[in-house]
Order: structure tokens, then sequence, then C-alpha cells
């Protein structure tokens, strides 16, 4: 089947992920044109168009040490374009293009529903359908929350065992399927035994909020006891915690051990859980924990998450086979 060429419009929607996701700074330099165009499978002209475009548009200018080639553009303080002056470039993008309609003799109805149509089309066929998984209730609940406001996208958030349900039915319908670091083994394990590659899956990393910590920071006495739902939370904290005080005894365990968690409970000073094990530890010890720990998702994880999105949606409008544009073009690691 011959190959679709990459629009100028597509180079343009990546490069703009990459800077605004940070994977290109103010001041960075652009690739080549002669390398773009061999990594997408298009031609110099297509890359030549794509580069000028972001030139009108202030996002990049040429480079001020000699060098042939573009870099991001900088602004006073060292940032780049704000979302304000994209929003004015293309603002005055469609002014021109109403008065060309007008010209033509266009009315006003018919040039919003032109406008209306397209942009329905456009990001419609570019829909990334996605599914975010935990082990628990109550973080499935809040980080799925969290990646719906930080993505402005739909995100649906379900326990990871709806995955297990009916793996091949989830694949088949998701684009991509988000979880966090301490399952991601575990689900692109299942994902390639239902003859999916592993890009399907994505994970994220979670990390203690400024406020768990602070708190934490504050106990005054050294033995710790760290109680989880899930092993590798519990131990994930535990290292986490001799990092800021070394000198602590930390101890990690999980509520699918109850005994060793009621020798721990009577052991420690403090008490450190996290929300689903709040409750069975009070259940059984009849203790109040020192912290109830909460997450947040690291930036870096929702920048790469944001990427690998384009890349999906690049995908959907060109198509995987002709456009090429995958982990391997466009948005390269």
């Amino acid at each position: 089947m011959a190959r679709e060429p990459v629009s100028a419009e597509a180079v343009v929607q990546a490069i703009l992920r990459r800077i605004n996701s940070g994977l290109y700074a103010p001041g960075d330099r652009l690739p080549p044109v002669r390398k773009l165009a061999l990594e997408i499978g298009s031609n110099r002209n297509t890359v030549n168009k794509a580069y000028q475009m972001l030139l009108d548009m202030g996002v990049i200018e040429l480079s001020p040490s000699g060098w042939h080639g573009y870099i991001v553009r900088r602004r006073e303080g060292g940032q780049g374009i704000t979302k304000n002056e994209l929003l004015n470039y293309f603002y005055s993008q469609f002014v021109e293009l109403t008065w060309q309609g007008m010209a033509a003799g266009l009315s006003s109805e018919e040039l919003v529903e032109i406008q209306r149509k397209a942009v329905s089309e456009v990001y419609g066929q570019s829909m990334v359908e996605m599914i975010f998984y935990e082990c628990n209730d109550y973080d499935t609940t809040e980080m799925g929350k969290r990646l719906n406001e930080v993505l402005n996208l739909p995100v649906e958030y379900k326990n990871i065992s709806h995955f297990y349900k009916n793996p091949a039915a989830v694949l088949n319908t998701r684009d991509l399927i988000i979880t966090t670091y301490h399952h991601l083994a575990e689900l692109t394990n299942a994902i390639r035994q239902q003859g999916f590659p592993a890009s399907k899956v994505v994970g994220i990393d979670t990390r203690l909020t400024a406020d768990s910590l602070l708190k934490i920071a504050r106990l005054p006495k050294e033995r710790i006891a760290v109680i989880c739902t899930n092993q590798n939370t519990a131990v994930t904290i535990q290292h986490i915690l001799y990092g800021y005080r070394p000198e602590w005894q930390i101890e990690a365990a999980s509520t699918e051990d109850p005994e060793r968690v009621r020798k721990l409970v009577e052991w420690c000073d403090h008490l450190i859980v996290t929300h689903t094990s709040a409750d069975p530890i009070q259940e059984w010890c009849k203790r109040m924990p020192d912290v109830v720990v909460n997450f947040q998702i690291d930036e870096q994880s929702i920048a790469f998450l944001n990427q690998r999105i384009q890349q999906i949606r690049l995908q959907k409008l060109h198509g995987e086979s002709s456009t090429n544009i995958s982990q391997g073009a466009l948005d390269e690691e």
C-alpha cells in the first residue's frame, strides 16, 4: 500500500507537543531538516514548510550562532511561547480564513458550520481511548480524577481487577492503558500474552505529596511502621523515608499479613499508613495512624504520557502504517 505523505501540519503539531511537554526547552536546537524528514518518512520541503509555519507563529527562531537551523524561541526570563500567544496566532489565522470565506460569498453561518465540522472531524478521528488501573478503589479514583484534570482529556479509571475479567475486550477497545509503576511489569506481561505490544501500556510514577512528607518529617521518635495494602508500596515508602532520616528504624508491611501488622503496630512509635490500609488497622489494632499519606503523579510522567497520546493521535489521523510516526519517529525518546 502506498504511503500517504506526512503533512506539514502534522509535523507542526508534533513539535508543538514536544515544546509544551518540555522535551524541547527554550534555546534548544531543533533537528536538522534532513534528519527530521528521514525520521518521519517525509520530504525536506514538507519539513521546511513546517519550520516556516512555526517561525511565523513565533514559536521558533533562526539560530543566532551561525548554525544553519532553528532553535526554540526564548522570551524574557528564558521562557518559551505562551499559550496566549498561540491562541492569538490561531485567532489571526481564523480571521484571515473568514475574510476569504466572505469574499467567496459564504455566509457567517456556513463558515461557522465548516469550522465546527473541521474541528469535530480532527478531534473525533484523533480521540484516544484511555483507561487507568490501580489496585485499590481509593487511589484508582483519586489518581483517575487527577489524570482527567492534568491531561484535559477523558480517562476512564477502574480497579485493576476489571482488566483481568476480559483482557481482550479492554485491549481491543482502548488505545492506551495507564497504570502505576507498581503494576507496570504485571500488566505488560499480561498484554503481551494477549498478543498486543508492550507500548499499549504506559506507567506513571507516583510520589508522596509535600504535605505528607512534611507531616512525616515532624515525627519526633525513631521507630516507624509503614503499612499499606500493597507490599511494594510499603517498601517504596520505607526507602524514601530512609533517604530523609537514615537514623530511623523503619519497618514495612502490607495488610495481607495481619499478624505482622499487629506486631509492628505494637512495636512502633509512629504509624504511617495509606488510606486503604487505615480502616483494617484500626479494626485489628484499635490504633489511629500518625500520618495517612497521599500520593501525587510525577510531572515527568505526565509529560511522557502527553507525548505518547500525541503519537497515538497522529497514528489514528494518518494511519500507523502510512506515516510510521511512532516511538522511533516524531516523538522518539
